[in-house]
Parts: structure tokens; C-alpha cells; sequence
């Protein structure tokens, strides 16, 4: 940095990363001496840059860097993985607040609590209303519903918001119900994971009719395990289908949904033509409901990468739809998740040796805690070797 600033490249870095370099104060001083001599950055990772360090000389490392930066106009602000909580937050003031088109802000992993919302809200908000926010993550903190409320009325005035991650945050269903409310004003939604949280079925009934209706942007979502019952997470399917809309994530995982379900998630694959990857995990399928999926997506043009159904109750009758997936797939299939099953070892070796054919031999996930001692449904499995050939695939 200080090579480009002598030598009049100013503008040289669009993009600045600190990550993984602990700063002690005095290091801090050298980079924030630097850091207002530059032109054009647009992204400044400060990501992990007190590892190591004594609270109080990592609060001042993060206040020294905050009033260094916080002139430069960068767009994007990577604060990941710095564990000082809400004081963290408090130090960075000055660079929240000075940098006024701030698109981007990340704050996982920072061990942050209920106080932080309000000040990161607050900070944002101060440059003025609506904000610019377009990217906001904040996984792996222990928010609880009291962070998610006060962390509100940033969601709730920033309109242009697409990539949102409020993940595993322990928030329930009051904070939930905060935040389904608030997002019912991003209008423009690309990108949602809101999954590991208890957020709740009244939470639930505003993210099926207000805030997925109509999302025509969107392309990732991730409602895993976000605890609203299968009649909202499948109302929210059934809105995606009928606005059409071409998914590249699905995450469902843990919604407590069961075979009579299936019907509804296989209209959406059907249609779907981008799928990568799908989570279903932790749902109660069964068999039946697990072959109405493997055949909707064999017969759909889904370039599908990774497929996860892991802990279904699913037996060997769903082999033969298992194996007609993945022969449909078997340009683009990386990774199948069949664990926590039941089935059978004459099923696990029928789909290993249509993998083994296709020489796909490392896609399917550890079956460690697959049953296959239970031999229900193995009657499917007889003549599937001739059946294969005759299985439909979509071309």
C-alpha cells in the first residue's frame, strides 16, 4: 500500500483484504496511516484482524481502523469474524456512519448479542432514510428476538435489499415476527437465508402471503429449519410455482414436511430449470414422497449438483427412482445425501453401482448411519437391471 501511494497509484485496489492477519495496535497505526491516501476502493475486509488479542487492544485496533477508514466511500464492509460483541460494533461507528453508500455490510461469526441490532441500525440509518443496504449478513450470532427487533427498522427502510443471510441467530418467534414484518418492504429479494432460527407459524403466515409473493427476482432461498410448519413452507412453494420462479438454491431442510407434501414440491422442480442444489433434510418423505421428487427432477432440465435427503425414512422401494435420478444427472450430480435412512444393503449397492458405471463412485455422502438392515421395499428392487434402460430421462 505504501509502494502505491508513493508511486502515485492511488487507485490501484478496488478491493482491500486484512482477513486472518491479527492487527495489534501499533500494526493498526501503519495501516491506518495508509488507508485515507487511497482512491477507489470499493471493498475493505477487515474480517478476522483480532484474532488473539486482549479486549481492550482489540476494541482500539477496530476504533483506530474505523476512523482511518471512514472517509474512504467504500460500498462494501466485510467485519466477519471478529469476536468483541456489541463493543465491536461500537468501534466501528465512525466507519459505518462515514462510509454513506454502503451497499454492503457482513457481520458473521462476531459473537454479537441482542444490543448489536440497534446499533447497527442506528449507524446505517444515521447517513439517512431509506438506506443503500442491498447485501446485509449476520449468520452465526446470538442475536436472540431481541437483537432481531431492533435491527428492524434497518430492514424495514432499505427497500433495495437482494442478499439477505439472518441465519442461526437464535431468534423465535417474536423476533421472527419482527423480521417477516420488516421484509415485507424489500420488494427486490434475490438471495434469503434465514434458516436455524425458531421464527414460528405467525411468522410463518406473513412470509407465505406478503413477503415470498411476488418476489420475481428471486433465485436463493433458504428457509431450513426456520420452524413455521409444513402448510406455510409449502404455501410459499406453491407461490414460487405460480409466479414461476427459477430457483438455483432451495432450502427446505428440517420443515416437517411429509409425503403428502411431495406432490407440491414436485410441481415446483418440474417446472424449475436452474436447480444446483436442494436440501430436504430433516423432513419426514418417506418413500412415497421421496419417489415423486427423484423422478420430477430426473424428468426436469435441473443441472442439479447436490441433492440432500438425509433423514427421510426412505427405503429401498425408492431406489428405482433414486437410480433414475442420478443416470438423469449424471453430467452434473457432485453430491447425494442418502444418510439416516433405511436402506436396504442391496440398495445402497445398486445405487453405488450405478455411480460406479457412470464413474460418479465419490457423489454419494457417507451412509454411516443408514439402516440397511431394513429389507423393506427390497421387492422393488427385483429386475431393476432391465429396468433401467426404460426409465424416462429428460433429454
Amino acid at each position: 500500500l505504501a509502494q502505491a501511494i508513493q508511486s502515485a497509484e492511488k487507485k490501484k485496489y478496488k478491493t482491500l483484504r486484512f482477513g486472518g492477519k491479527s492487527f495489534n495496535l501499533e500494526a493498526a497505526k501503519v495501516l491506518a496511516g495508509l488507508l485515507p491516501d487511497l482512491e477507489g476502493v470499493e471493498t475493505l475486509d477487515l474480517s478476522d484482524i483480532i484474532a488473539g488479542q486482549e479486549t481492550e487492544e482489540a476494541r482500539k485496533v477496530l476504533k483506530e481502523l474505523s476512523i482511518a477508514a471512514q472517509g474512504m466511500d467504500i460500498t462494501e464492509l466485510h467485519l466477519n469474524a471478529n469476536a468483541l460483541g456489541s463493543n465491536g460494533i461500537q468501534a466501528c461507528e465512525e466507519i459505518i456512519k462515514g462510509n454513506k453508500n454502503l451497499k454492503g455490510l457482513f457481520f458473521n461469526d462476531c459473537g454479537l448479542e441482542s444490543k448489536a441490532g440497534e446499533l447497527i441500525s442506528k449507524f446505517v440509518l444515521s447517513n439517512g432514510k431509506p438506506s443503500k443496504i442491498e447485501m446485509f449478513h449476520i449468520f452465526n450470532n446470538c442475536l436472540t428476538s431481541a437483537g432481531a427487533i431492533t435491527l428492524c427498522p434497518l430492514l424495514e427502510n432499505s427497500p433495495n435489499l437482494k442478499n439477505i443471510r439472518i441465519s442461526t441467530t437464535r431468534v423465535s418467534s417474536e423476533g421472527g415476527l419482527a423480521i417477516a414484518k420488516a421484509l415485507c418492504a424489500c420488494g427486490k429479494l434475490v438471495d434469503v437465508d434465514l434458516s436455524d432460527n425458531s421464527f414460528g407459524e405467525e411468522a410463518g403466515e406473513i412470509l407465505k402471503t406478503k413477503v415470498f409473493k411476488g418476489q420475481a427476482q428471486l433465485q436463493k432461498l433458504n428457509l431450513s429449519g426456520v420452524g413455521i410448519g409444513e402448510k406455510h413452507c409449502l404455501g410459499i412453494i406453491d407461490n414460487l410455482t405460480e409466479a414461476k420462479i427459477d430457483l438455483e438454491i432451495f432450502g427446505f431442510g428440517d420443515s416437517d414436511i411429509t409425503a403428502d407434501g411431495a406432490p407440491t414440491l414436485a410441481k415446483f422442480f418440474s417446472q424449475c430449470t436452474k436447480l444446483r442444489s436442494i436440501n430436504l433434510e430433516g423432513n419426514d418423505l418417506e418413500s412415497k414422497g421421496a419417489t415423486a421428487i427423484f423422478k420430477a427432477l430426473a424428468e426436469s432440465k435441473n443441472p442439479v449438483e447436490d441433492l440432500n435427503l438425509l433423514n427421510n425414512s426412505v427405503k429401498s422401494d425408492a431406489v428405482p427412482a433414486i437410480v433414475q435420478f442420478i443416470r438423469s444427472k449424471k453430467s452434473t450430480l457432485k453430491l447425494l445425501n442418502l444418510n439416516a435412512n433405511f436402506i436396504s444393503a442391496k440398495g445402497v449397492a445398486l445405487i453405488n453401482a450405478t455411480l460406479k458405471e457412470l464413474g460418479k463412485e465419490d457423489c454419494l455422502d457417507t451412509m454411516s448411519d443408514n439402516d440397511d438392515e431394513e429389507e423393506d421395499g427390497d421387492d422393488a428392487l427385483e429386475g431393476l437391471t432391465e429396468q433401467l434402460a426404460k426409465l424416462k430421462v429428460a433429454k
